[in-house]
């Protein structure tokens, strides 16, 4: 038999010692109490026990302000009370609102008979009866839930005209603020009923209601914070009408142009965010009337629209940037804001062979250039001829003018089929072929074909600097621009097949280094010598410079004094334009050394900020060497590498 070993006299004594001093602290401690307890039962408006329900006790916040300090629920599943007895325990000693409410949520609403009520009798927090709760102390009542209520009334116009919309109502929590509940639609009449409202303190506001009305809230406030309390008791069904006003419109005739038989609109424009924005518009009917409805107060100007007529604007502005003001104040029914577009032009023409992929549409869009900026000014429809995978398309609205039609791929299903085209092979209407438009007639044949996009890469050295890649297009004219990075690369991506050329450091500039095109071909051969590069939906790279010295002319300008002219910048350009412009300034002796000249002849420019008057043009045969006249310029011709000198100074006069 196994020895059980006896525990040592001092451990038995040392927890004798412990046991004894906590027995003396539980005796000592003061009794804590557990708060209070509200216990009752809860009858519904019919007298019988509620089955789920909650209760809510609420304590004063500030004037007139209730918050929810504790909150049970009873009944439903689980339940081991009767129906309608509840005790809520624990409860901090206080001054109390007790308030009671079916625990269904919103979507059982119509299960309901009973509303909101508070002790004693209250339906409303704020002419309930306080309860005391004590610690330790309990707290018996017997409350009985309000019947619910009902709201009924119409909602009409000027006249009685019956008004569409819907009746919020919000009813006044504890809190203060305005809780909104379930409201109504009105029917064909103009009427409405709101029922299973619990009795209290509401207003009521409109949503939903057509913009040619004024939405607002009873008795015309024109929001809640503003809108008339009404108290709704217990059982009761009051009636209120609302009597909504009119917006402001604005109301004209539209005389067409002759053979016009589109659909016309008229639109509604107000200024916001730094322009002019469409707010409303309306159909032009019939009679070639038009009624713009549901304005506010404030100034407006209107456009008419449509797709065999020039957009034009009140008192005949092209549009809503030159048109006419029209103000408007509250509820005024402007008349007499006639318009008389003129009839528009088109252009028309065929899309070949067009492949979209398994979704999206082209999109057909006239460009015109209007103060050295492209804007798109009207689109049109595209639609399959029947004839293989050809489309056709046509754009109307247009003005007499010049115009760059481009396509692109409109809503694709991953990438685009095809990159933006525009007539001439370019892909930026900058470097499209200009089409002429005669109002009231189509230009025709214009046709555009897509495919693949393709891409050129390459570098610029000879240079440390950025710069500048010109793209030009068979037009002749400059699709797109780009600077070279950190190492001299450069990439024009999305191309429409054609033949392009590329020009490097072509921009005005100060510059030691010469412009050129591809392959080495000097600036002065003219973009007629430029060899292309022709892109066919692949990648083509190697397109690459090195950037060689150019021409200098020397020289040195004096004023009429035979000082020097200190700071001024000069100019060497090509008569006709076609060469890169070079510039420079002039030293603290008057002296220029003007770079990065080609093989070929320039004009020396002495610019108008520098003479006082007119600019004046190098002329070797009058007096000083200038002349204002640019008939009379005398052209210096350079070669590439090697200076030229000025037989003498240029003495302004």
């Amino acid at each position: 038999m196994p020895t059980i070993p006896r525990p040592r006299p001092a451990l038995l004594r040392g927890v004798l010692l412990v046991l004894a001093l906590v027995l003396s602290l539980l005796v000592a401690a003061p009794a804590h109490a557990a708060g209070g307890t509200l216990k009752g039962t809860l009858k519904g408006s019919d007298g019988s026990p509620l089955s789920y329900f909650r209760v809510d006790l609420y304590q004063s916040t500030g004037a007139d302000t209730w918050g929810l300090a504790v909150t049970r629920t009873f009944g439903g599943f689980g339940s081991t009370l009767p129906p309608g007895v509840f005790e809520v325990s624990g409860i901090p000693a206080g001054t109390y609102r007790a308030c009671f409410k079916t625990a269904y949520d919103n979507t059982y609403e119509w299960a309901e008979s009973s509303g909101i009520g508070c002790w004693q009798g209250a339906f409303d927090i704020r002419n309930g009866v306080d309860v005391t709760i004590t610690d330790g102390g309990t707290t018996t009542i017997t409350p009985r839930l309000p019947a619910e209520s009902s709201v009924h009334g119409t909602v009409t116009g000027p006249a009685g005209v019956v008004v569409p919309a819907y009746v919020t109502p919000y009813r006044r929590a504890p809190d203060g603020t305005w809780e909104y509940r379930q409201g109504a639609h009105t029917d064909l009449a103009g009427a409405f009923t709101i029922t299973d409202l619990d009795p209290g303190t509401y207003r009521f506001c409109l949503s939903d209601v057509a913009r040619e009305y004024v939405a607002g809230c009873w008795r015309d406030a024109a929001a809640i914070a503003g809108a008339t309390d009404l108290v709704v008791r217990p059982g009761a069904a009051p009636s209120i009408a609302f009597r909504v006003a009119r917006r402001a419109s604005i109301s004209g005739a539209v005389t067409r142009p002759s053979g016009s038989t589109s659909s016309l609109y008229v639109n509604a424009y107000w200024y916001r965010h730094d322009r002019w924005e469409a707010v409303a518009y309306a159909a032009v009917d019939g009679d070639d009337r038009y009624r713009i409805s549901g304005l506010d107060a404030d100034t407006y100007r209107v456009c008419v629209s449509g797709d065999d007529v020039v957009p034009t604007c009140w008192q005949q502005g092209s549009g809503p940037d030159d048109a006419t003001d029209v103000v408007l104040a509250a509820g005024q029914a402007r008349t007499g804001v006639d318009l008389a577009p003129g009839p528009a032009g088109f252009v028309a023409g065929t899309l070949p062979d067009m492949y979209l992929g398994a979704q999206g549409y082209p999109v057909p869009v006239a460009w015109t250039e209007r103060d050295g900026q492209w804007e798109a000014v009207s689109s049109g429809d595209a639609y399959p001829t029947g004839v293989g995978s050809n489309w056709e398309y046509r754009i109307g609205q247009l003005p007499t003018g010049r115009y760059v039609i481009c396509v692109h791929h409109e809503d694709p299903e991953f990438v685009p089929a095809f990159p933006e085209t525009c007539n001439g092979d370019s892909p930026t209407p900058q470097g499209g072929e200009p089409v002429d438009v005669v109002a009231g007639q189509t230009t025709g044949g214009v046709d555009i074909a897509t495919d693949r996009a393709g891409e050129i890469r390459g570098q610029v050295t000879g240079t440390s600097q950025q710069v500048r890649v010109d793209l030009y297009t068979r037009s002749g004219r400059v699709a797109a621009s780009r600077l070279t990075d950190a190492e001299g690369f450069y990439r024009f991506r999305d191309l429409p097949q054609g033949d392009y050329r590329v020009g490097f450091h072509r921009q005005t500039a100060s510059s030691a280094f010469a412009a050129e095109w591809w392959r080495n071909k000097t600036d002065g051969a003219g973009l007629a010598a430029a060899s292309p590069v022709t892109v066919d939906g692949d990648i083509v790279t190697g397109i690459r410079a090195v950037l060689d010295p150019g021409g200098t002319v020397t020289g040195r300008v004096l004023d009429g004094a035979g000082a020097p002219v200190v700071g001024c910048r000069l100019q060497a350009r090509a008569p006709d334009g076609t060469l890169a412009v070079r510039t420079t300034l002039t030293g603290a002796d008057g002296s220029f050394s003007l770079g990065g000249l080609s093989t070929a002849s320039y004009q020396l420019v002495v610019p108008a900020a520098c003479t006082g008057g007119p600019a004046r043009f190098y002329d070797a045969g009058s007096p000083g060497r200038t002349s204002t006249r640019v008939r009379d310029a005398d052209a210096v011709a350079v070669v590439l590498g090697a200076t030229t000198a000025l037989p003498g100074d240029l003495q302004l006069p």
